[in-house]
């Protein structure tokens, strides 16, 4: 009937098991690719075109672990960051090594520009800034304790940064000099692990190892929403583009279909993982995501409209 809100609906229609030798920690979609990250050491690009999901490019460098990707929304551009205190620059396009950098001990999350510029990476006390052409540090940004940044994301505009920290703060900082933090969010007493922006910038999502995701307004670090469901630590969260709804994976293996316009979970993808579901990333373009896990599979899902049901 007029004026019933429809609920944003996914189903499965494709998957690569065995993605990586390794558990897949960590993953970003931009120019096509979906661009993930292994306890294997390897960063991976795939082609994914309906149900099929073809590797493009195998991405080595890493002596340890990879911790986290992030891909430029304006250049074909991916940077990586690893248990071996580097982050790595790739052309997306040749699956080539554009830069490595030497970013000291304690570096999990990395985010980039949208184009391409600037690297942010999270580290001991706060998170650090480097050029991605010359590798050189350009700020450091204190979250004003000693805690360890485990995630980081830039806002689609390049304009704001948010930070999730092991003691549960969630900081929103200016990505222009003197790097003003705008806001600091408090409502996880433990680690907050990933941070997301809506694709308008005015709303960020955290997740925590307090099995709760929580949706803030980005410039006034007022809480929104608290989306509670998952039954373990939730580690990965994305918008979809319209900003409607959000999806969220956790160590509960599955994935959460939240919708914003009431805070509520619509859809628990619940046989999407055997084990830990470590990131979610949406197609830029819209209508579809992709999960991967522990499992070491890399699931996609797209949108079917449903209403009320």
């Amino acid at each position: 009937p007029p004026g019933t809100h429809m609920a944003t609906l996914y189903h499965p229609t494709a998957s690569q098991l065995n993605a990586h030798e390794g558990g897949i920690s960590c993953v970003a979609w931009g120019h096509g690719l979906v661009v993930t990250g292994s306890a294997d050491e390897a960063v991976h690009s795939y082609d994914v075109s309906g149900a099929k999901i073809e590797r493009r490019h195998t991405l080595t460098g890493h002596e340890l672990g990879v911790t986290a990707v992030a891909v430029a929304a304006d250049v074909a551009v991916a940077a990586s960051a690893a248990l071996d205190s580097r982050i790595r620059v790739w052309n997306l396009d040749t699956g080539s090594l554009n830069l490595e950098i030497d970013c000291g001990p304690m570096s999990y999350g990395v985010a980039l520009s949208p184009d391409g510029a600037t690297v942010a990476a999270g580290s001991m006390g706060g998170i650090s800034l480097w050029d991605a052409a010359s590798g050189s540090k350009t700020a450091s940004l204190s979250i004003g304790s000693d805690r360890i940044v485990l995630c980081a994301a830039i806002s689609a505009d390049g304009a704001l940064l948010a930070a999730g920290a092991e003691d549960g703060g969630v900081h929103v900082f200016e990505m222009e000099a003197p790097y003003q933090r705008v806001a600091k969010m408090e409502a996880h007493a433990v680690a907050v692990r990933c941070v997301a922006f809506s694709r308008d910038g005015k709303t960020v999502l955290s997740g925590s190892e307090d099995s709760r995701a929580v949706l803030w307004e980005a410039a006034s670090g007022r809480q929104l929403y608290t989306l509670q469901g998952h039954g373990s630590w939730v580690l990965g969260a994305a918008f979809s583009a319209d900003g409607s709804h959000v999806v969220t994976c956790s160590s509960d293996q599955t994935v959460r279909n939240w919708d914003l316009t009431t805070g509520a979970s619509v859809q628990t993808l619940a046989d999407s993982h055997s084990d830990q579901a470590w990131g979610v990333a949406f197609d830029p373009s819209g209508g579809r995501f992709c999960s991967v896990g522990d499992d070491r599979a890399i699931r996609v899902f797209e949108a079917t409209v449903a209403g009320g049901e």
